[in-house]
């Protein structure tokens, strides 16, 4: 996230809590904070956590925003492992453990897009079919 958009965040937890109290500084220490997180993920955390209670803080978004994540990720199989192929060389140790990671990645993260199957074909290095290219 960047400070910009921790200052978006704290004007949507202004607009959803309006009895907590923010001042010109908060924006700046939550940063510090939620600056590792996404914006999107973050304002559905608060959202969450502002319809349970009557004010949110850094630490009850970040839980949220694991919980969600931990939802999201339990289609993977076994600890690592999803059920989509690896885009990478098994032969390649660094290649393939770097793709798993950003499959978890991908499985965790909502805004992440969905790799189409001509892009994930051409970085094997194999030719690619005609009825896939279209």
């Amino acid at each position: 996230m960047t400070p910009d958009e921790t200052v978006v965040l704290t004007r949507y937890v202004r607009a959803l809590c309006p009895q907590q109290r923010l001042d010109a500084y908060t924006p700046d220490a939550w940063h510090d904070v939620l600056g590792p997180y996404d914006l999107g993920d973050a304002r559905q955390a608060a959202a969450t956590v502002a319809g349970r209670q009557p004010f949110v803080s850094p630490a009850e978004i970040i839980a949220e925003i694991r919980r969600a994540r931990a939802g999201r990720i339990r289609h993977v199989h076994g600890p690592g492992q999803s059920p989509e192929v690896p885009d990478a060389d098994p032969d390649d140790v660094r290649a393939y453990l770097a793709a798993l990671r950003a499959q978890r990645t991908r499985a965790a993260d909502p805004t992440a897009r969905r790799r189409p199957l001509h892009e994930l074909l051409t970085c094997t290095g194999r030719a690619v079919p005609k009825e896939v290219t279209r």
